[in-house]
């Protein structure tokens, strides 16, 4: 077992080429993560040797690319234990994932009088959508308030989802005060009305162990650019087991 000595007398920088050259103190993670050295020769080594369109060639040379992209797919489900790569979809970043879900499910399911529950602590990706959703099927947002320490209360949570509730959708860690909210909580309450919990785990999904299946979660979204590899797929997790979700 690593104790929290070994941790702190490990170091880091030499993993990461801009760090070990820049005598710098790097704060910005959450934006952009710095690219440790294997990760930066994975990726040349895929332009030196297999560089090619995935999915769709036929050739020697697109069969590798779409090998190794689909590869790609195996390890986030890894990562998050989905049940299935088919379980995860490659978008552009966490807002179009969060995007999606709200402009294709919300759309097709949303009805007048449904409503659809957020917190005020989210990131726009996770509440712009849901309004404009809103706006068009004639659903509720309705925001559970955060106390005066940034959390949020277990009976605010059950105030907030009622039968009338369709969507849950919050973020683990809340980007505006790093909070770690709780989903556990929220995703129980979501299911006890038949509502499906949306989860946006951009900012937990570099510092914590997820696990899709065991945590219940039906849709989870992050981003590559804050774990510390490239910033070219961001991931959707669709769980299949929650049989409404087939329009995703």
């Amino acid at each position: 077992m690593v104790n929290d000595k070994d941790l702190l007398s490990f170091d880091y920088k030499k993993d990461f080429p801009l760090l070990a050259v820049n005598d710098v103190a790097y704060l910005d993670n959450s934006a952009t993560t710095q690219k440790p050295a294997c990760v930066i020769d994975a990726e040349r080594d895929f332009y030196l040797k297999h560089n090619a369109n995935p999915l769709r060639g036929l050739y020697d040379l697109a069969m590798q690319a779409t090998d190794i992209y689909e590869d790609a797919r195996v390890a986030v489900q890894k990562f998050i234990n989905a049940k299935s790569e088919q379980e995860i979809i490659f978008t552009r970043n966490t807002t179009e994932s969060l995007n999606l879900v709200a402009y294709s499910y919300g759309l097709a399911n949303l009805k007048p009088g449904d409503e659809i529950v957020t917190t005020i602590m989210e990131h726009h990706s996770n509440m712009l959508p849901w309004r404009m959703v809103a706006q068009q099927t004639g659903a509720v947002v309705k925001y559970i308030e955060c106390a005066v320490d940034g959390s949020i209360s277990d009976e605010a949570i059950d105030a907030a989802v009622t039968e009338k509730t369709k969507i849950v959708a919050m973020a683990e860690v809340s980007n505006v005060l790093g909070r770690l909210n709780p989903i556990a909580k929220a995703i129980a309450a979501a299911h006890k009305v038949g509502a499906v919990a949306v989860i946006d785990a951009a900012q937990s999904a570099p510092h914590m162990a997820i696990d899709v299946q065991k945590m219940g979660i039906d849709v989870l979204c992050f981003n590559d650019s804050l774990l510390i590899i490239f910033m070219n797929d961001r991931f959707l997790c669709d769980n299949k087991s929650c049989s409404h979700l087939d329009c995703l």
